[in-house]
Protein backbone atom coordinates (compact mmCIF):
# COMPACT_ATOMS: atom_id res chain seq x y z
CA UNK A 1 0.00 0.00 0.00
CA UNK A 2 1.28 3.89 -1.00
CA UNK A 3 2.40 5.58 2.16
CA UNK A 4 0.00 9.19 1.84
CA UNK A 5 3.60 10.99 1.77
CA UNK A 6 4.75 8.54 -1.07
CA UNK A 7 1.79 9.07 -2.76
CA UNK A 8 0.95 13.24 -2.56
CA UNK A 9 4.94 13.55 -3.22
CA UNK A 10 4.58 12.02 -6.52
CA UNK A 11 7.70 9.44 -5.37
CA UNK A 12 6.46 6.49 -7.43
CA UNK A 13 7.35 8.30 -10.22
CA UNK A 14 10.88 8.52 -9.81
CA UNK A 15 11.34 4.82 -9.04
CA UNK A 16 13.43 2.79 -11.42
CA UNK A 17 10.79 -0.07 -11.22
CA UNK A 18 8.56 2.25 -13.39
CA UNK A 19 6.53 4.81 -13.59
CA UNK A 20 3.50 5.00 -11.24
CA UNK A 21 1.32 8.55 -12.16
CA UNK A 22 -1.50 10.05 -9.84
CA UNK A 23 -4.63 10.61 -12.10
CA UNK A 24 -5.49 13.43 -9.50
CA UNK A 25 -2.75 15.27 -10.79
CA UNK A 26 -3.18 18.72 -12.64
CA UNK A 27 -3.34 18.64 -16.61
CA UNK A 28 -0.15 20.37 -18.18
CA UNK A 29 -1.27 23.34 -19.04
CA UNK A 30 -0.36 25.37 -22.37
CA UNK A 31 1.52 28.45 -21.20
CA UNK A 32 3.62 28.24 -18.08
CA UNK A 33 4.55 28.25 -15.09
CA UNK A 34 3.91 24.46 -14.56
CA UNK A 35 3.94 23.40 -10.95
CA UNK A 36 6.76 21.25 -10.58
CA UNK A 37 7.87 18.39 -7.83
CA UNK A 38 11.46 17.81 -7.92
CA UNK A 39 13.21 14.45 -6.63
CA UNK A 40 16.90 14.69 -6.55
CA UNK A 41 17.80 10.84 -5.58
CA UNK A 42 14.39 9.35 -5.00
CA UNK A 43 13.60 11.89 -1.99
CA UNK A 44 11.37 14.74 -2.07
CA UNK A 45 13.25 17.96 -2.83
CA UNK A 46 10.76 20.52 -3.25
CA UNK A 47 8.01 22.09 -4.53
CA UNK A 48 7.63 24.81 -7.46
CA UNK A 49 4.76 26.26 -7.22
CA UNK A 50 2.03 28.96 -5.84
CA UNK A 51 0.79 27.69 -2.76
CA UNK A 52 -0.96 23.93 -2.46
CA UNK A 53 0.25 21.86 0.32
CA UNK A 54 -1.41 19.47 2.01
CA UNK A 55 -2.86 20.22 5.36
CA UNK A 56 -2.75 17.19 6.76
CA UNK A 57 1.11 17.17 5.44
CA UNK A 58 2.53 20.95 5.04
CA UNK A 59 6.12 19.03 3.17
CA UNK A 60 3.52 18.20 0.85
CA UNK A 61 2.32 19.70 -2.39
CA UNK A 62 -1.65 19.08 -2.96
CA UNK A 63 -1.61 16.61 -5.89
CA UNK A 64 -4.14 18.54 -8.15
CA UNK A 65 -2.00 21.67 -8.43
CA UNK A 66 1.12 19.86 -9.29
CA UNK A 67 1.37 19.36 -13.40
CA UNK A 68 5.50 17.94 -13.73
CA UNK A 69 7.77 15.67 -11.65
CA UNK A 70 11.39 16.06 -12.31
CA UNK A 71 13.36 13.31 -11.15
CA UNK A 72 17.16 13.88 -10.70
CA UNK A 73 19.59 10.79 -10.66
CA UNK A 74 22.81 10.98 -9.38
CA UNK A 75 25.13 9.43 -11.99
CA UNK A 76 29.06 10.28 -10.95
CA UNK A 77 31.47 12.41 -9.43
CA UNK A 78 32.56 15.94 -11.20
CA UNK A 79 35.20 18.01 -10.70
CA UNK A 80 36.78 19.10 -7.13
CA UNK A 81 35.04 22.31 -6.38
CA UNK A 82 37.09 22.80 -2.46
CA UNK A 83 38.33 20.86 0.09
CA UNK A 84 37.47 21.56 3.76
CA UNK A 85 40.34 20.69 6.49
CA UNK A 86 39.07 20.51 10.41
CA UNK A 87 42.05 20.16 12.43
CA UNK A 88 40.98 20.87 16.11
CA UNK A 89 40.80 19.19 18.02
CA UNK A 90 43.94 16.82 16.58
CA UNK A 91 42.12 13.33 17.76
CA UNK A 92 39.69 14.08 15.57
CA UNK A 93 41.04 15.89 12.59
CA UNK A 94 39.09 15.12 9.36
CA UNK A 95 38.92 16.31 5.80
CA UNK A 96 35.46 16.75 3.78
CA UNK A 97 36.03 17.04 0.25
CA UNK A 98 32.93 18.32 -1.98
CA UNK A 99 32.62 17.74 -5.32
CA UNK A 100 30.71 18.81 -8.13
CA UNK A 101 27.70 16.28 -8.67
CA UNK A 102 26.67 15.07 -12.25
CA UNK A 103 22.85 14.08 -12.60
CA UNK A 104 20.17 13.15 -15.25
CA UNK A 105 16.82 14.71 -15.03
CA UNK A 106 13.99 13.43 -16.38
CA UNK A 107 10.64 15.42 -16.32
CA UNK A 108 7.67 13.56 -16.45
CA UNK A 109 4.12 14.32 -16.69
CA UNK A 110 2.40 13.91 -13.19
CA UNK A 111 -0.97 13.17 -14.38
CA UNK A 112 -0.07 10.42 -16.74
CA UNK A 113 4.16 9.45 -16.33
CA UNK A 114 4.78 10.15 -19.80
CA UNK A 115 8.13 11.47 -20.09
CA UNK A 116 8.37 14.80 -21.78
CA UNK A 117 12.19 15.26 -21.91
CA UNK A 118 15.93 13.99 -20.04
CA UNK A 119 18.73 16.28 -19.67
CA UNK A 120 22.11 16.14 -18.15
CA UNK A 121 23.12 18.53 -15.40
CA UNK A 122 25.61 19.64 -13.00
CA UNK A 123 25.12 20.04 -9.58
CA UNK A 124 25.94 22.94 -7.29
CA UNK A 125 29.36 24.80 -8.93
CA UNK A 126 30.61 26.01 -5.15
CA UNK A 127 30.78 24.57 -2.14
CA UNK A 128 31.34 26.20 1.72
CA UNK A 129 33.41 24.89 4.23
CA UNK A 130 31.05 24.86 7.78
CA UNK A 131 32.87 26.26 10.82
CA UNK A 132 32.06 22.78 12.63
CA UNK A 133 31.46 19.13 11.71
CA UNK A 134 30.68 16.07 13.35
CA UNK A 135 33.62 13.71 14.11
CA UNK A 136 34.04 10.87 11.49
CA UNK A 137 35.87 9.70 8.88
CA UNK A 138 36.90 11.66 5.53
CA UNK A 139 34.80 11.80 3.48
CA UNK A 140 33.58 13.09 -0.18
CA UNK A 141 30.28 14.54 -0.80
CA UNK A 142 28.54 15.47 -4.03
CA UNK A 143 26.65 18.97 -4.56
CA UNK A 144 22.82 18.23 -5.36
CA UNK A 145 21.48 20.30 -8.11
CA UNK A 146 19.68 23.75 -6.68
Amino acid sequence: METRLGLFSFGGLCQEDGSRPVPRAARVSASGPHPMVVHVNGLLHQFEGSGGHDRADPFTPLPERVQLVACAQYMGMGKLLRVCRYEEPAEASRKISHYEGRYEVRVLEARTGRLLGTHGMVGRTAAECTPFVERGPDTKEFEPPR
